[in-house]
């Protein structure tokens, strides 16, 4: 559309005023050509009125995808010209890159949604999707990752180390200008209390890093040593949010060990002291509304952990242990992924003889068979016992 007026402010109102009566004839069904739309334009259009309707999480996700891979691409197009060798350039660039089979998929199955949204509302003739090329397969990992008994039992006593840190000799500058040297020195120092208690509690929970996050120290039940799930933090277009569990077996109330009620009081208590210290820096709530809190919070604010800081925080604390120069390479913690101390949680109750429903009930699994599936390795090692506990019954 090129308007007619000749000064910026009545060519922004004769624009405005053109794209709300498009936006208008496009949701009355009243155009429905892709020659006279970009795929720039459609986007927003799907994204209005389909992507709306998905979860916050799959909002994020899809549009990021289309936002980095397809609009530099093809956004300028009109829809109608966009044909699959156009998809499939965009999809090979990801391959040449060496984004990994998954990746790719999932940015297929986000152009994918587009146009078959567009096809479904007589845009177009034919989703170009279905001619593109055949997608990379993506190899399952079947081995599931996770600490034995002995590494867990090091990666928590890591909590309660002290590392040293080398600070080379700087030169450092004042705000009135003036500049002054500092001789290399080493620092001593050890993880913060919050840390030690999250990950026990990952540990002994096997609960979800969301669902962790997710916590109040009104879902922490002292008298009877349990802690209540019914919430989880995830990431959305506007950013993380607090959501219900996905299906009603979600939520949960676990028992854990006294070890982990001893450590979340000394928090608690540690807390309380902080939201003092922090003066009016601190965001939380006060008073009567105090157990309205996270339990785990931003130590400047008060407010909830981000989302991205525990797996920073469990990088940094295997690094630290793996880094003494006492330890063997056998004695060094193997570097898994956060999930996997959920994994971890499992598999050690599940070796160690607990009923396969006790186990999946505790993870928030809807069916015991969908623990069956993800742990039958341990399902093994049991049968493995069972065999020796007749056998040594027999001789």
């Amino acid at each position: 559309y090129k308007p007619e007026a000749t000064t910026p402010k009545t060519i922004e109102k004769e624009v405005s005023e053109y794209a709300r009566e498009f936006e208008k004839y496009v949701k009355n069904g009243e155009i429905f050509s892709g020659d006279k739309i970009t795929f720039s334009e459609f986007v927003q259009i799907w994204k209005e009125n389909f992507l709306s309707q998905k979860s916050e999480r799959s909002q994020k996700e899809y549009y990021h995808e289309i936002e980095l891979r397809f609009l530099p691409a093809l956004g300028h197009m009109k829809l109608s010209k966009i044909r699959a060798p156009h998809i499939d350039s965009v999809l090979n660039e990801m391959k040449k890159a060496g984004k990994a089979p998954k990746t790719v998929r999932y940015t297929f199955t986000a152009i994918n949604s587009v146009m078959k949204y567009a096809f479904k509302k007589g845009f177009i003739q034919e989703n170009p999707c279905m001619r593109c090329d055949d997608l990379p397969k993506v190899t399952r990992d079947n081995n599931l990752h996770y600490f034995t008994v002995d590494q867990a039992k090091r990666f928590l006593n890591a909590f309660d180390l002290e590392y040293e840190e080398y600070n080379k000799a700087a030169t450092r500058h004042l705000q009135n200008g003036t500049s002054y040297d500092v001789s290399a020195y080493t620092e001593t120092y050890g993880i913060h209390m919050q840390y030690k208690v999250f990950f026990y509690i990952a540990i002994y929970g096997g609960f979800r890093r969301g669902e962790i996050l997710a916590l109040t120290w009104q879902d922490i039940n002292f008298e009877n040593q349990s802690i209540s799930i019914n919430k989880a933090v995830t990431k959305g277009l506007s950013g993380e949010y607090v959501k219900d569990p996905k299906t009603a077996s979600g939520v949960r109330e676990i028992v854990l060990p006294s070890v982990c009620f001893s450590l979340l009081k000394e928090w608690q208590n540690e807390q309380r002291m902080l939201s003092f210290k922090l003066g009016t820096a601190w965001k939380g709530y006060r008073g009567q509304d105090y157990d309205k809190n996270n339990v785990f919070i931003d130590l400047t604010t008060g407010l909830r952990m981000n989302l991205d800081t525990p797996y920073h925080k469990f990088r940094k604390v295997i690094d630290l242990y793996n880094s003494q120069k006492a330890l063997s390479e056998d004695d060094k913690l193997p570097l898994i992924r956060l999930h996997d101390l959920r994994h971890t949680s499992a598999t050690l109750l599940l070796a160690n003889n607990t009923d396969i429903e006790t186990v999946s009930k505790r993870l928030g699994h809807s069916k015991a068979s969908v623990t069956l599936d993800v742990y039958g390795h341990a399902m093994k090692e049991m049968d493995r016992k069972a065999s020796e506990i007749l056998e040594s019954i027999f001789a």
